[in-house]
């Protein structure tokens, strides 16, 4: 059952009545799990700042069994942060993503830095798996 949960200064006015849903109908597609297993949570207008600004910024925590390999990972990001743009009006380097995957007792931690652009995709990713 993936788990989304989205901290945000945006002021909760500013996000769309159905963005849940919008969000939901995203991971489903990017992840290939079933709409009905998918369970978003929503902080919207928190005291966040990155770069001592308090222009918009979006952090991200997905937690998910599979479907989280570090190149899955790349296509997630992509969706998410190009949703969070044109949704929310995010900057691009202002949407992190904290992307965990959760496997058999055990928790396996994606730490992933991605950038990207129209010319290209770079990926940093370090799994270190911590016993339950």
């Amino acid at each position: 059952m993936p788990m989304i949960r989205v901290s945000t200064n945006v002021p909760d006015k500013d996000i769309p009545a159905n963005f849940e849903e919008r969000l939901t109908d995203l991971i489903a597609e990017s992840m290939n799990k079933p709409r009905n297993r998918i369970a978003i949570e929503i902080m919207a207008g928190q005291r966040i700042t990155h770069g001592a600004s308090r222009n918009p910024v979006v952090i991200m925590k997905v937690e998910s069994i599979g479907a989280l390999s570090p190149d899955d990972n790349i296509r997630h990001t992509q969706k998410i942060t190009k949703f969070c743009q044109e949704i929310l009006k995010v900057a691009q380097d202002k949407v992190f993503l904290n992307i965990c995957d959760l496997y058999d007792g055990s928790t396996f931690v994606c730490f992933v830095d991605v950038s990207f652009s129209m010319e290209e995709t770079s990926l940093k990713a370090k799994r270190q798996t911590i016993s339950s």
